[in-house]
């Protein structure tokens, strides 16, 4: 294979081309860990995961939000965090960490605008742009691929917000896009849960809309 053939390969470009910083700190190469991996072969075009803490779902969604951004053209990402700050975190050590060491050769090809705060435009040079976008909330447009990271904690804390997300940045997303819910566990009841767990009794999905549910607890 060669290194054209490779660029085309997804799971070559995650292996070797994004860094990140791990839990203490260090830059180090992203790679997918056995729960990251399992749900990579199990996912469906929209998706409600529930999770226990530190499995790296939030990491895995950035950078795999990002590829596609980079090597997909006319391709819009919105991720959703539970609040600004978080959102910030997220763009700026996970997101924007990544881009700015991805490689100089392949970061030529690009003209980059991030005058925004928390999005990356990337310009092919051809007409054709993609863009990534870190907010606390939807936003309107139509978006390829929408994450949603804490829902469950969104629906506890801004039951009205959570609704909106729902109502609005999802259906917004078309039916060849993908859409990822994923939260840890914040009680019985809201939005989050009725979606898990009428996925889960429901099982495997029969329509593109119809959301899969996932559960990682290791």
């Amino acid at each position: 294979m060669n290194y054209e053939q490779k660029l085309l390969d997804k799971d070559y470009r995650l292996q070797t081309f994004y860094w990140i910083r791990d839990k203490k700190g260090f830059q180090v190469l992203f790679q997918r860990n056995k729960a990251q991996r399992d749900y990579e072969s199990k996912r469906h075009s929209r998706n409600v995961i529930l999770k226990s803490r530190q499995l790296g779902f939030t990491t895995l969604e950035a950078i795999d939000m990002l590829d596609e951004s980079l090597f997909q053209r006319n391709h819009d990402s919105l991720f959703i965090a539970q609040d600004l700050d978080t959102a910030k975190d997220i763009f700026g050590n996970k997101i924007d960490y990544a881009w700015v060491n991805f490689p100089e050769g392949l970061k030529a090809l690009y003209q980059v605008n991030n005058d925004s705060a928390r999005k990356l435009l990337f310009d092919f040079g051809d007409g054709s742009r993609s863009s990534i976008t870190v907010d606390s909330s939807g936003r309107a447009g139509t978006y390829q691929r929408l994450h949603i990271t804490e829902f469950a904690k969104v629906c506890k804390d801004y039951p009205d917000k959570a609704k909106e997300i729902f109502t609005g940045a999802i259906p917004a997303v078309p039916t060849h896009g993908r859409v990822d819910i994923e939260s840890t566990a914040q009680g019985s009841d809201g939005l989050f849960y009725d979606l898990f767990w009428e996925a889960w009794e429901r099982g495997e999905p029969t329509q593109p809309t119809e959301f899969k549910a996932h559960f990682y607890n290791w």
